[in-house]
């Protein structure tokens, strides 16, 4: 009776795991799942150009001011 019991536990318990990540990717490919994947990748992208064209244009004023330096046109 203990054994039946213990696989018949088991077996509810992968069930409802199976139920539970079935859900979740079948509304992962859902219209609605497929617009917030694309936004969240949207945000990602959006995130990553402006730390690249922030960190280009330190890196640009940085070189500018150790070219005025070393040509002697420093700001007087």
């Amino acid at each position: 009776m203990g054994k039946r019991f213990f696989w018949f536990a088991v077996g509810v318990g992968f069930t409802a795991v199976i139920v539970l990540k079935g859900k979740a990717l079948y509304e992962k490919f859902t219209p609605k799942g497929i617009a917030n994947q694309l936004s969240t990748v949207q945000r990602g992208l959006a995130t990553r150009a402006a730390v690249f064209i922030d960190t280009m244009t330190r890196a640009m004023d940085e070189r500018e001011t150790e070219l005025r330096e070393a040509l002697e046109f420093g700001d007087n």
